[in-house]
C-alpha cells in the first residue's frame, strides 16, 4: 500500500475570509444555585463558503451559542463579528439591518399556521418593506429551489414534517444571508426526511457557496454534511477538526462518546473477552490495534498486504466501513499475530502510510 493523503472535506477556504469569528466570547448569568457559565472563552472563526458543525451534548452550550451568534442574546463578554461586523458595536437600527445577514432554520419549524406557504415565505420580505411585485418573483424562486413549486397556497398543517421544514429553509433564504443558522434542523424528522434536508441543505451550500452552520447533537447530522465541527463540552470548544479527523481520531473522551453513536470505539464485551483469551494464550505474540483510514486505502487490502510482506496474521474482529460524504473509510479492530520484530515491523509500516493505529487492551 503507497502512502496518501486523506481527502479533504473543504473547499478551498484557506485564504476566505471569516463569515462569522467569535473572540473570547463567554455567557453567564444568575441562577438559583448561583452563577451559570454557559459558554466560556470561545474562539471560533469560521470562513465563507464552509460547513461548519457545532456539536454537544444537552446542556454543552450549543443553543446559547447560537443566541449569541444572532445576538439574540448579548455575551458577557468577548466579540461577535458576522461578515466582518462587529454585532456588539452596532447601534439597534444598524442591528436589525446586520441581522438580516443570518438565516435561521429552526428544528420545530416555526411557521405561522395561519398563513400560506407563500405567506410564510414572503413574511421577512413584507417586513423590510419590498415591493410586492418583488416579493411574487422571489418566493416563487424560492419554493422551486427548496422543490415546493406548487405548494405556495398550501397552509402547514397540509404538509409533512420536511415540506414544513423546506419551508423554513426558503424562508431563511428570504434575504439573502450571508450566513444559514441551522439549530436541530432535522432532529424532528424522520430518518429519511433528514437525509433529504441535509441532502437541500448541502446543494444549497454548493450552490451558492453560502456559510452553513450546523448546531446539533447527532453525530451523524455531522458526518453527513459538515466540512468542519466543533465539540463543545461544559460551554468550552473542547476540539476542532477536520470532520474526517473527528471520526478517524477523536482525541477527547467526549468526541468519542459523540462518535460511538456512529462509528463503534469499544469492543462490546463477548469480543473482548475472546480477544483476553486469545492474547493471554499467546503472550508477546498477539496485539490489538484499532486502525482508521480514508480514501482509497479503504478499499485496499492493507491487512493481505500485512500478511504477504511481514508474515504476520490479521483478523478482523469488529468495526465497519463506511463514508463520510461519498469518501470510503474503515475504522476496524484487528488483532495481529506472529513474532514480536514481525509485529513490530507492521505495525511501523501501517504508521508510516498514514494509517491511523492505536494499540488497546480488550
Amino acid at each position: 500500500m503507497s502512502a496518501t493523503s486523506s481527502p479533504s472535506f473543504s473547499p478551498s477556504l484557506s485564504a476566505a475570509p471569516a463569515a462569522v469569528a467569535l473572540h473570547n466570547v463567554s455567557v453567564h448569568y444568575p441562577s438559583a444555585k448561583g452563577l451559570v457559565h454557559a459558554l466560556k472563552d470561545i474562539d471560533l472563526s469560521i470562513p465563507q463558503g464552509q460547513i461548519f458543525g457545532i456539536i454537544g451534548k444537552s446542556g454543552a452550550g450549543k443553543s446559547s451559542l447560537v443566541r449569541t451568534i444572532n445576538l439574540l442574546a448579548r455575551p458577557s463578554a468577548g466579540k461577535v463579528l458576522v461578515a466582518g461586523r462587529d454585532m456588539l458595536a452596532l447601534p439597534d437600527d444598524q442591528l436589525r439591518t446586520a441581522r438580516r445577514d443570518i438565516g435561521m432554520v429552526f428544528q420545530h419549524f416555526n411557521l405561522l399556521e395561519s398563513r400560506t406557504v407563500l405567506g410564510n415565505v414572503a413574511l421577512p420580505l413584507e417586513l423590510v418593506g419590498m415591493p410586492k411585485t418583488d416579493i411574487q418573483a422571489r418566493v416563487a424562486e424560492l419554493l422551486d429551489l427548496v422543490g415546493l413549486g406548487s405548494f405556495g397556497d398550501r397552509f402547514p398543517a397540509q404538509l409533512s414534517g420536511g415540506q414544513r421544514q423546506r419551508v423554513g429553509i426558503a424562508r431563511a433564504l428570504a434575504s439573502k444571508p450571508k450566513v444559514l443558522l441551522c439549530d436541530e434542523a432535522t432532529s424532528a424528522l424522520d430518518p429519511e426526511t433528514a437525509r433529504s434536508i441535509l441532502a437541500l441543505l448541502r446543494q444549497i451550500n454548493a450552490d451558492f457557496g453560502l456559510t452553513i452552520i450546523l448546531i446539533t447533537h447527532q453525530m451523524q447530522v455531522i458526518k453527513q454534511l459538515a466540512h468542519r465541527a466543533a465539540v463543545l463540552d461544559a460551554g468550552r470548544v473542547v476540539e476542532l477538526a477536520e470532520v474526517s479527523e473527528l471520526f478517524l481520531q477523536p482525541r477527547q473522551d467526549i468526541t468519542r462518546s459523540l462518535v460511538e453513536d456512529v462509528v463503534p470505539q469499544t469492543l462490546p464485551e463477548p469480543v473482548a473477552a475472546r480477544m483476553r483469551q486469545v492474547m493471554a494464550r499467546h503472550p508477546g505474540e498477539a496485539r490489538l490495534l484499532r486502525v482508521a483510514f480514508l480514501g482509497e486505502d479503504a478499499e485496499q487490502s492493507v491487512l493481505s498486504e500485512l500478511v504477504r510482506r511481514f508474515d504476520v496474521d490479521s483478523n478482523i474482529v469488529h468495526g465497519q466501513v463506511d463514508e463520510i460524504q461519498g469518501v470510503p473509510f474503515a475504522a476496524l479492530t484487528v488483532l495481529l499475530r506472529g513474532t514480536a520484530p514481525a509485529l513490530a515491523q507492521a505495525i511501523a509500516h501501517l504508521q508510516q502510510a498514514g494509517v491511523r493505529t492505536k494499540e488497546i487492551t480488550p
